[in-house]
């Protein structure tokens, strides 16, 4: 027979079960289902640039698919710098997000000191896009191919001038790979941002540009800039007859510019993977691969882990050119 205070000290246990069960049931109902508010998508670089289209496109989406704003925010300069630390600096949370290109990897090998760590203050959510570059010549040089690109140049050895919106841009090291490979000495003029280098691609004072099918389109279209050869590995759908550096000889030259989703390092992993896996639907949209297109860019999803694994191979593949080339940020 169990006595009266035998019965008392069962009674509790069950009592500090119960209370113990609903304090974890409230716990768990106390933690809201992420995103819970608005969430802001900062782009390191001026609005109307192809980070920013992509950002918009995708945040759009993100936004019907998680049932609740992406707000993109705009916060340019120092080549991405100013942006890239304020969501390093940023709450771990979810809802400061930065999308980037590959000045967040190339920056470490410019600069001397940054005032955040791209490794351990930031980790990878997703891969949005890559760029397969276009290198373009003024539209009234005799040069049609990548084949006579070289032999102009090797004749004209004073004359092989290229643009570039700055120094240690993709452009910057995609020619210098480029230089290094096809035996040429190709100067880099360096401008701030590459609409500033137009005009003086068209008016000749320039012979080379390497940049984005989406800055040259209308004046390929217009016959006063010439599409001489892509940077990726396969030709784009955009513009199928011009074919790429590798196919032209230099199998060595491939090279794309890409803008991913970054994260403060310390983001709740459950998080980043509802984040990359709703990318990775979004990217599968039929008009959102379409658009990406029009942009002259591909879909490129990939996991958080391979995104992370993808920065670390081009920043050691990077690293040999900017030291090759000397390629420094004063």
């Amino acid at each position: 027979m169990i006595s009266v205070n035998g019965l008392r000290r069962f009674a509790g246990s069950l009592a500090a079960a119960a209370i113990a069960a609903c304090g974890v049931g409230f716990s768990h109902a106390a933690e809201p289902a992420y995103p819970s508010h608005p969430v802001k998508v900062v782009v390191p670089s001026v609005p109307g640039g192809p980070i920013d289209a992509v950002s918009r496109l995708v945040s759009n989406k993100l936004s019907t698919r998680l049932g609740t704003s992406f707000i993109v925010e705009n916060k340019p300069g120092g080549n991405v710098q100013i942006g890239t630390n304020y969501v390093a600096k940023s709450d771990p949370d979810g809802y400061t997000l930065l999308t980037t290109a590959p000045a967040h990897i190339i920056n470490p090998l410019l600069y001397g000191k940054l005032s955040y760590d791209p490794v351990k203050d930031l980790t990878g959510v997703a891969m949005m896009a890559k760029v397969p570059l276009l290198l373009v010549v003024n539209g009234d040089l005799p040069i049609h191919s990548v084949p006579e690109l070289i032999a102009w140049g090797k004749a004209h050895p004073d004359r092989l001038r290229y643009g570039s919106s700055g120094t240690g841009s993709s452009a910057n090291l995609v020619g210098e790979l480029f230089s290094m490979n096809a035996g040429l000495k190709l100067e880099h003029i360096p401008y701030k941002g590459a609409a500033a280098v137009l005009p003086d691609l068209l008016a000749g004072r320039l012979e080379i540009m390497i940049d984005t099918l989406q800055l040259f389109s209308p004046y390929i279209k217009a016959g006063k800039l010439r599409a001489i050869a892509f940077t990726g590995a396969t030709r784009m759908p955009a513009l199928p007859n011009v074919p790429t550096l590798a196919e032209s000889g230099y199998p060595d030259v491939v090279a794309n510019s890409w803008l991913a989703i970054v994260a403060p390092s310390k983001t709740p992993q459950s998080v980043i993977d509802k984040l990359a896996r709703t990318v990775g639907d979004v990217l599968q949209e039929p008009d959102v691969r379409k658009q990406i297109a029009d942009y002259g860019m591909e879909p490129d999803p990939m996991t958080p882990a391979q995104l992370n694994r993808y920065f670390d191979s081009e920043s050691k593949r990077w690293s040999k050119v900017v030291k090759a080339g000397n390629i420094r940020v004063e």
